[in-house]
């Protein structure tokens, strides 16, 4: 347990008012069913560093949002108290015992199914960033590997260190609960880790969040490229659809990685990665998760557009389409023209 008012790495918070009160970090050892309180002093730079640096980045996520069911489950209870003074922070390892607890019994079940929990390395802390008083708690990385001078197995810590589960936990000047934020490395959070563990609820539904990302996506991001060049609207909101319809996840990065990265606009000066900057923000500015199970059922948008392509001739488009069905292109005469993908057209032209 370290006590770290004052202890700041050079380099380890950026241009950040982040002041870190205290950090209690633990091994869990779910064979043994035990837990070990790893000790550091402050001038064991590197481990300092380390800790310090995952701090730092839970601390600039946001992930999605839930609310207490009860202020006095155990975690939410304990932390409250903490941050009100009424408690030492040594009381943490209570936290550190009921998760012990709690992933042994969800080891048991899923061993059944030759599946195993990341053991990792238990990190609480307390601390205001940018005047916002927090309290983080996360699952990080610890590594077995071989010695290369010993050739004895060793653990420890990766420089480039891996979160597999957070919540951050802030207050308002009231030393109330603001607001939750839960993070998972897996495609949907483990129910273990915000239901057992936390004893959380979620803010919004699946549906709920479905429905409004959608929207959103729809209204701010595809209807503003609708105003630069209509082909690229209509490719990228058949894109949006399919993405909605064929994951059983959303994650914002994982769309923009997906559906703006990757698409090649038809108008050459159509600028995706200002559209990929802003769709990026739009969680936070309305108000759904940037992470949550998509609900398929909640996407009624259907493709049924009519595209005149030459006086006698209309392209009618009824459905979702696949990406790369329908393209532009030129001919070796300069022409411009579409190409459509279709054996049965194909035939029906002589092919």
């Amino acid at each position: 347990m370290a006590d770290n008012n004052e202890v700041q790495q050079e380099g380890a918070f950026p241009e950040r008012d982040l002041q870190i009160h205290s950090i209690g970090s633990y091994t869990l050892d779910l064979n043994a069913n035990k837990h070990t309180n790893l000790e550091a002093t402050d001038n064991e730079a590197d481990y300092m560093n380390f800790i310090h640096g995952i701090v730092h980045e839970i601390s600039t996520q946001g992930g999605r949002q839930f609310i207490c069911n009860s202020i006095h489950t155990e975690v939410i209870n304990i932390v409250s108290q903490i941050v009100n003074g009424n408690i030492d922070f040594s009381e943490v390892e209570a936290i550190a015992d009921r998760l012990l607890r709690i992933e042994v019994e969800a080891q048991e079940k899923i061993s059944k199914l030759g599946k195993q929990l990341h053991e990792g390395l238990l990190i609480i802390s307390h601390i205001t960033d940018r005047n916002v008083e927090k309290i983080i708690i996360c699952k990080a990385e610890t590594l077995s590997y071989i010695e290369r001078k010993t050739f004895t197995q060793q653990d420890g810590f990766p420089l480039k260190k891996k979160i597999f589960k957070s919540v951050q936990i802030t207050f308002d000047n009231d030393k109330n609960i603001e607001e939750i934020y839960v993070n998972d490395i897996n495609e949907s959070i483990s129910k273990y880790w915000w239901d057992t563990f936390l004893e959380l609820a979620k803010k919004y539904e699946d549906e709920e969040n479905t429905k409004k990302a959608f929207s959103i996506i729809e209204s701010k991001i595809l209807n503003i490229i609708r105003k630069e060049s209509n082909i690229d609207f209509w490719n990228l909101r058949n894109t949006t659809i399919h993405y909605f319809r064929s994951n059983e996840e959303f994650e914002i990065e994982d769309y923009i990685e997906k559906c703006l990265n990757g698409y090649a606009p038809e108008k050459e000066d159509l600028d995706i990665e200002k559209f990929a900057v802003k769709a990026r923000e739009l969680p936070t500015k309305f108000a759904f998760d940037p992470q949550f199970s998509l609900v398929k059922k909640a996407i009624t948008a259907k493709i049924k557009k009519t595209i005149s392509l030459h006086e006698s001739i209309d392209l009618v488009l009824k459905g979702e389409v696949n990406p790369g069905t329908i393209e532009s292109a030129r001919n070796d005469r300069n022409e411009k023209g579409i190409f459509i993908k279709t054996s049965t057209g194909f035939d029906e032209f002589g092919g």
